[in-house]
């Protein structure tokens, strides 16, 4: 027997963001029919943008209706992030499942003394906290990208069930082995090349990235991201040259461009002390580049403990990225194949059988 699922999220974002990677490749599992038993029904979603007027009608009323109008024939219903979660319907007469990446922008808090999350939420913000904390009250299973969200959510939203479903990747398309890529022109030349990749959001603590690289001459730092923010890059350019580190900004970069970049870079920086799963460490890994990772959740769970580092210790930081090899990582490689598409797809499918 295959049951139909429908997906359903707010704004209908690329897969530049997390979040957006996350919902297509579900859309995408469920697509190829690699979730055993169970097959896409339709996806509910809206274009982005609008004045705040519209916005707010739209995420509060017209939007929720429609996902409530659109049950029929439908066997599970599934919110693909939880700042969705108000989009779960009162007395739904079929099971409801939300995917959880995180918490921090629920319940902010100070984190190493970085503000994560919204700290003083205005009078719009507070109501959508009620209705997305309502929404996940609602939802018969909570899964989860990792174990630190988990152990979160079960602390917050004790009578919902709650899984730990880690998200995966389609290995072998960025395998150096099964798909090489060609080196890209920025990567050329002599030195060691690291990685940056994210927004430059405070929680992603670049500035800590780049103080971990004073005085390490050769070293070579390439800041990737969709995301990027002018004035903050202009702070953090400042901030490099007044370490002497050179800082290259590659801004928005292709997909293929930068699977070819975690090919051939030497090595990922990721000191971010705030993630849901951590895109980055696992791409870089897949494509056997070698990854130094701050020890907090949830980030920490993928990689090797080889691989993580004391979250505030700048100078532990500095002797790692002095001492890291260049050239191309086997046990990156080997520790990517635990987050696997297929296996990822094999536990989505033990979460929905859950339901029912």
């Amino acid at each position: 027997m295959v049951r139909d699922v429908l997906l359903a999220r707010g704004g209908a974002s690329g897969a530049a963001s997390g979040l957006g990677r996350a919902h297509h490749d579900l859309v995408k599992a469920l697509d190829s029919n690699n979730i055993e038993g169970y097959a896409i029904g339709g996806v509910i979603e809206h274009e982005l943008g609008g004045n705040p007027a519209t916005r707010i009608n739209r995420r509060w009323r017209s939007h929720p209706k429609r996902v409530q109008n659109s049950l029929v024939m439908m066997d599970l219903l599934h919110i693909t992030d939880q700042e969705q979660a108000h989009l779960v319907p009162e007395n739904c007469p079929i099971p409801v499942s939300v995917t959880v990446h995180d918490l921090f922008h629920l319940f902010p808090r100070i984190t190493e003394g970085v503000e994560v999350g919204e700290q003083k939420p205005g009078k719009i913000r507070k109501k959508d906290l009620e209705k997305l904390h309502a929404g996940l009250a609602r939802a018969d299973l909570l899964i989860c990208d990792s174990n630190t969200t988990l152990m979160e959510v079960k602390e917050h939203y004790p009578d919902v069930n709650s899984i730990c479903v880690p998200l995966g990747l389609t290995l072998e398309e960025r395998n150096p082995e099964s798909n090489p890529l060609s080196k890209p022109s920025w990567l050329e030349g002599e030195g060691k090349h690291l990685l940056l990749v994210g927004s430059e959001e405070p929680r992603k603590r670049l500035e800590f990235a780049i103080r971990a690289c004073r005085g390490l001459s050769g070293t070579i730092l390439h800041k990737i991201g969709a995301e990027s923010n002018s004035d903050a890059e202009k702070q953090l350019k400042a901030l490099a040259a007044a370490h002497g580190v050179d800082l290259r900004w590659q801004g928005r970069v292709s997909e293929g461009e930068l699977q070819a970049a975690w090919q051939h870079a030497d090595g990922l920086l990721f000191p971010s002390i705030a993630e849901g799963f951590g895109y980055p460490p696992l791409e870089a890994m897949a494509g056997g580049c070698r990854v130094l990772v701050a020890d907090v959740g949830s980030a920490n769970e993928i990689p090797s403990t080889a691989s993580l580092l004391p979250v505030d210790d700048v100078m532990a930081w500095n002797r790692a990225i002095k001492g890291l090899p260049t050239g191309r990582c086997a046990e990156s490689l080997k520790r990517s194949e635990r987050f696997s598409s297929q296996k990822f797809a094999q536990k989505m499918a033990k979460a929905f059988d859950s339901l029912f």
